[in-house]
């Protein structure tokens, strides 16, 4: 499985796409804090200038569903799927490569280079932030540091949601295209159905409402959401279990039908 698991690494780190990917994420990690920059100085009013900040960012450059964000799972999909377009994949099976583990490392690699690059991405378009936003309004404490922490926790197991379903689609599909297709499609549901419950979340009536518990459950569970942000007393146990809890048990749906797709596929 360790040898396994290097040479898909491996494969995906020396393929051009992994390169150009690379560029991507740091023009963006470029261009969005000086965008920001030069939007906010057209503003005379000095309020509206220090409304930005590095930390929005640096948690936005997470965002799954707009700039990088986008991108990358798109290109990390064709990198996957050249396994079973250049016949790796069966070569695999040959050499004795059981299809759990071949899988597995399929998904891991995903995991891994999702993750990777898009903390890396992250920190650059946070160093870059840092050369015309302040971190923050308020002092950085050791409470923030805290709630950053749980933030990227967040962040990141929403892109092992990413990975599990761009494996899903690596085997379920029979080429690159549709595979690429399938996760705009899912990406786009998920960003609409996000912006649709986010507004009803809104003018769902007082807290104590059944109305507003509803919305507010399904609108934190969604793995997409861009409102991964502490509230002002910071994260509580709805935010561990509306919002980790799903992406969680997605995670392993997406695989588990993965790996039943996997299993009975005729590789030729």
């Amino acid at each position: 499985m360790r040898n396994l698991l290097k040479t898909d690494l491996y494969r995906i780190v020396k393929d051009k796409l992994f390169l150009v990917l690379a560029i991507l994420a740091g023009v963006f990690a470029l261009i969005t804090p000086l965008a920001n920059f030069a939007l906010l100085y057209t503003f005379e009013e000095e309020n509206i200038r220090y409304a930005m900040d590095a930390k929005s960012l640096f948690l936005n450059a997470f965002g799954a569903g707009s700039n990088f964000g986008l991108i990358c799972p798109i290109l990390l999909t064709i990198a996957l799927c050249k396994d079973f377009s250049h016949g790796t994949v069966r070569n695999k099976i040959i050499c004795g490569k059981s299809r759990i583990s071949i899988f597995l490392s399929m998904f891991i690699t995903a995991s891994v280079i999702l993750c990777g690059i898009m903390l890396a991405h992250a920190l650059v378009t946070l160093g870059v932030s840092l050369c015309f936003f302040n971190y923050q309004a308020t002092p950085f404490t050791g409470a923030d540091f805290g709630e950053l922490m749980l933030t990227l926790l967040f962040n990141l197991c929403t892109y092992l949601f990413v990975a599990g379903i761009l494996s899903f689609f690596s085997v379920a599909m029979k080429n690159a295209g549709l595979a690429v297709v399938m996760y705009l499609a899912v990406n786009f549901f998920f960003v609409i159905y996000g912006g649709i419950l986010d507004i009803a979340f809104l003018f769902s009536g007082s807290e104590n409402t059944t109305a507003y518990a509803v919305f507010e459950f399904l609108s934190m569970s969604n793995p997409f959401s861009s409102s991964l942000f502490a509230g002002e007393t910071g994260y509580t146990w709805k935010d561990f279990v509306y919002r980790l809890l799903p992406t969680l048990l997605g995670t392993g749906g997406a695989f588990g039908l993965g790996f039943l797709i996997f299993r009975k596929k005729d590789l030729k």
